[in-house]
């Protein structure tokens, strides 16, 4: 039976209920061999502290500029659900493997399989970064790409049974008030100093090891945690994970209760274990909607996406429902939530990748979120996934979910990059290891609405039936819309049939103040079909010709006035007889760009300049790097209302990086690692430098030799 389980199905530490109780002896690398795997892991971008010692030294000069991430937070506009229509906040508390994996590094490596990215973020509102550290900062390819779609991005502070030096978390100085003497707390601002400048969101407080008697005071940790949250601001959040209770004591109440409302209270939201039952939520929420520091929408219910699977040597692990719970089924759980309006926090959303074998991870993702039919050849490591696993058709998570409008208020761009690439044989051979993908995680786009085809999954028949899907291209990637017919042709031959095909649910003013430009190509030119994008306003649709290969700069105003008017979705319109059941493509769309009207002008004077490689590090961290500035003599690039601007890069979204003519990457920062290349030993070679802004817009470019020394 052992062999038919993976160590990941049998260790699972942040969700099994007992570990608290046997502390593992500490059997992994030494001191020193964690100090060098975190300088090899900084030029990868990635930060953490294994000890209260890293933490308390730790300065903003410690810090590698490639560590930090530099795209903001894109405001969400109001929810696109309907009046009346509760939905609850979905949290992720992404727990994969350890994590701080390769994929996630700044720079982009070769890969045989895809890895997790997640591709349902416009349904998703936090996103906690966990790994077995004491503090746990998001690698920045994360924050960019959550950003990039509005969703906050946490790290994690973890107390684990084996953490040395717990109570240091509670040494307080005492500062002259105005009327008595206040208690600060160093580690509260240390870690809002560290979120605010690595460029995310807040933290997830994960306590599970009591502290010593002699230093134990609830009110101190209230304290600490009231101070950790005033110092993080209003725009960085706070969660309390139920783990250490006020009495002192690791017991998961799997509800908002009276042993941990205050330490709930003092963050503002709670992350709950996920064992609860349905009692323990009606209770939470009669709780919440008694204390005028808690609302309901910010109790996390936990939901184990592990509990599915077989443990026959562990304690079976129970989530909502009891009766397969977790998995397939976690739709189930997000369902009950929804009724009794509260939010849900799903534990290890990456199982459809960590548990079932790369080439069926995707699939798998689209049953979780979106009930989709189980594959009949799929295989996993609990026997008979069609048992085990069993689909819950049609009820995905994106079914229950709030789906927030894609874009903010008035920027909305997407080039419909996905967390993988591909790239020329010429790039595979000398940059990664002859494979045919790269990651490139920072780079995820604002990705289409889940609807994927213009027929639902209830109908097993129909005509020209739109669909879409995702294609590599050198240096990008396209969207591509395909008709296909389900039923054979017969009959009258000249009947009409009339598609539509939502991409992006939207929220924003069609008032003439925002500009609409779409890149594409319209690939079926038959005398009797019709492509067209569709604008959806409140009560009626604006259609646009697909006779060119791009719509420039067209204003969005519903049928030329409507101060009041919203633009809420944009798609698809297909109209033609029957096209056979050949599959035939219809459209390729690269980009898709709604910003207001004047900023086009942003950018006219920026240049690119001080281009230099240097070699840095020794030893295994040895690497060379490569170092520019840009210029704004005019301002052209300063912040303008409502489109994003980086406090690092300013206007610029990132760099595309080219060398001897090969792509290398695009740079989040002003400075990119190099590649192991041959020829970079010594001598001149050429560097290309592109600056993209927020619109995917180049707004400025260098190409010149540098010598390599």
């Amino acid at each position: 039976m052992a062999s038919m389980l993976g160590w990941k199905d049998i260790v699972r530490p942040i969700r099994d209920g007992y570990r608290h109780l046997f502390p593992s002896p500490d059997t992994g690398p030494t001191p020193e061999e964690r100090a060098r795997q975190r300088e090899l892991d900084r030029l990868k971008g990635f930060t953490y502290f294994d000890t209260f010692v890293q933490l308390e030294s730790w300065t903003v000069s410690d810090s590698d500029p490639i560590q930090r991430a530099n795209t903001p937070l894109l405001p969400r506009p109001s929810t696109t659900h309907e009046k009346g229509e509760q939905k609850p906040s979905i949290l992720l508390c992404h727990d994969y493997s350890g994590n701080y994996h390769d994929y996630e590094s700044v720079q982009q490596l070769g890969v045989d399989e895809e890895s997790y990215t997640c591709d349902y973020l416009q349904y998703v509102d936090t996103f906690i970064y966990f790994s077995h550290k004491l503090v746990c900062i998001p690698p920045p390819s994360w924050t960019n790409t959550l950003h990039r779609n509005g969703v906050l991005s946490l790290g994690t502070l973890l107390i684990e049974p084996q953490t040395k030096d717990v109570d240091r978390l509670l040494l307080q100085t005492m500062t002259k008030g105005s009327k008595e003497d206040v208690a600060h707390f160093p580690t509260a601002k240390k870690l809002a100093d560290i979120a605010v400048h690595y460029g995310f969101d807040g933290w997830l407080v994960n306590i599970e090891k009591p502290f010593s008697m002699q230093s134990w005071n609830p009110c101190a940790l209230e304290s600490f945690l009231s101070q950790l949250r005033d110092d993080l601001g209003p725009s960085r959040g706070l969660i309390w994970y139920d783990a250490l209770t006020a009495g002192n004591k690791v017991a998961y109440q799997n509800a908002l209760s009276s042993s941990n409302v205050s330490f709930s209270r003092a963050c503002g939201h709670l992350l709950t274990n996920y064992s609860w039952k349905e009692s323990d939520a009606i209770h939470s929420k009669h709780l919440a909607s008694q204390d005028e520091h808690l609302i309901p929408q910010n109790i996390f219910f936990g939901i184990d996406v592990w509990a599915q699977n077989k443990a026959p040597f562990t304690r079976r692990r129970l989530t909502y429902p009891e009766e397969g719970g977790g998995g397939t089924n976690v739709a189930v759980a997000v369902a009950r939530l929804a009724d009794l309006e509260l939010s849900a926090g799903v534990f290890a959303p990456a199982w459809t990748f960590e548990h079932f074998s790369g080439g069926d991870s995707r699939v798998l993702e689209q049953v979780v979120w979106e009930g989709a039919p189980l594959p009949d050849n799929i295989t996993c490591s609990c026997g008979d996934p069609q048992i085990q696993h069993r689909p819950n058709r049609g009820r995905g998570i994106t079914r229950y979910a709030k789906q927030s409008p894609a874009g903010s208020e008035s920027f909305f761009y997407t080039d419909f990059s996905r967390g993988f690439g591909g790239h020329t044989q010429a790039e595979a051979e000398r940059l990664y290891e002859g494979k045919s993908k790269h990651s490139q995680l920072f780079s995820q786009s604002i990705l289409p609405n889940i609807l994927r085809s213009s027929v639902t999954d209830r109908v097993e028949g129909g005509v020209n039936v739109l669909s879409r899907s995702f294609e590599h291209l050198v240096g990008g990637a396209q969207l591509v819309v395909e008709t296909h017919s389900l039923i054979p042709e017969g009959g009258a031959t000249d009947f009409i049939y009339e598609r539509w095909l939502p991409l992006f649910k939207l929220d924003m003013p069609a008032d003439g103040s925002l500009q609409l430009s779409i890149r594409f190509n319209n690939l079926l030119q038959a005398s009797d079909a019709t492509t067209r994008f569709y604008l959806k306003f409140s009560d009626c649709y604006q259609f646009l010709s697909c006779d060119a290969k791009r719509i420039p700069d067209h204003p969005i105003l519903k049928n030329g006035k409507g101060d009041h008017e919203r633009l809420h979705e944009i798609g698809v319109h297909f109209q033609a007889p029957h096209l056979g059941e050949e599959s035939c493509r219809v459209l390729e769309v690269q980009e898709i760009c709604i910003l207001p009207h004047l900023h086009n002008t942003v950018g006219q004077d920026l240049t690119i300049d001080d281009v230099c490689i240097a070699k840095l590090g020794e030893g295994e961290s040895e690497h060379q790097r490569l170092y520019w500035r840009y210029y704004d003599e005019e301002k052209s690039g300063s912040p303008r209302s409502g489109v994003p601007s980086s406090d690092i890069t300013g206007p610029f979204s990132h760099f595309l990086i080219k060398i001897d003519g090969l792509e290398i990457g695009r740079a989040y920062a002003l400075e990119h690692v190099l590649p192991k290349m041959e020829d970079l030993e010594e001598g001149d070679v050429a560097v290309e430098i592109i600056g993209l802004g927020f619109d995917g817009r180049q707004l400025a470019r260098i190409a010149k030799q540098v010598r390599v020394r």
